[in-house]
């Protein structure tokens, strides 16, 4: 598994960060089918944006929870766990475990 993070080209708007399982992609709504999940993506913005276009970067796993280690990659800025309020970790495991395991 990698983290992919969807960047906007120049210009545009749209930041996405998933977890790219071979076949399958998870993100806030669950699981899907990698390249259904793209093409979704990809039309919803551009329905919203025309002209939209993005590439997709790998991000190591450190870069997902250090803020001073994403503002390395030019557009992207994320905050750490203990930035938010209490402790994130815990409820966003809780989160993970309301979805059964990805797809085969």
């Amino acid at each position: 598994m990698r983290a992919l993070w969807i960047k906007p080209a120049a210009g545009h708007t749209g930041n996405h960060i998933f977890v790219d399982g071979g076949g399958w992609a998870f993100d806030y709504h669950g699981y899907a089918e990698k390249d259904r999940f793209l093409t979704h993506t990809w039309r919803g913005a551009r329905r919203r944006w025309p002209g939209w276009q993005a590439s997709l970067i790998e991000l190591p796993a450190d870069v997902l929870v250090s803020e001073a280690k994403s503002r390395g990659y030019g557009g992207l800025w994320l905050r750490e766990p203990g930035q938010f309020l209490h402790n994130a970790m815990p409820r966003a495991e809780a989160y993970l475990g309301r979805f059964h395991p990805p797809p085969p």
